[in-house]
């Protein structure tokens, strides 16, 4: 009997931290503002061009996401040429913001990190005079 309760107490402090866990992430609404296809330069200095070596193929996609007065641009890359529809530009989206990384809710309870490649001050009448 006393086996069975200690098992039942550890049991259910394991699912309490869990859950205290998930609770952390604190999603903030965004809107998607931009979408540009980012294009990695090759580093290929030969004459002819069909000797330059084989890349692999990342499709790369620079999205602009606007939080409050502040523009972040993160990189999605993808093998496929495939981006969410949720990323499309005026579309409004969840994300969790840490320090380097965005974390992105896509539709279907999913989650992707996004890394952050630059961040700027929007430049609009309501944020010139928050200043």
């Amino acid at each position: 009997m006393k086996e069975t309760l200690v098992l039942l107490v550890l049991l259910s402090g394991g699912l309490l931290t869990c859950a205290q866990a998930k609770t952390k992430q604190e999603f903030q609404s965004a809107t998607v503002v931009s979408l540009d296809t980012h294009e990695t330069p090759s580093n290929y200095v030969g004459d002819n061009p069909t000797d330059a070596p084989l890349q692999a193929d990342v499709h790369s996609y620079d999205i602009g996401i606007r939080l409050n007065c502040t523009v972040y641009t993160v990189r999605y890359e993808s093998g496929l040429d495939y981006l969410p529809s949720a990323l499309a530009p005026n579309h409004a989206i969840d994300i969790n913001l840490q320090k380097h990384v965005m974390d992105v809710a896509l539709p279907g309870d999913r989650d992707v990190k996004l890394g952050i490649v630059y961040r700027r001050r929007a430049k609009d009448t309501i944020c010139s005079a928050r200043k």
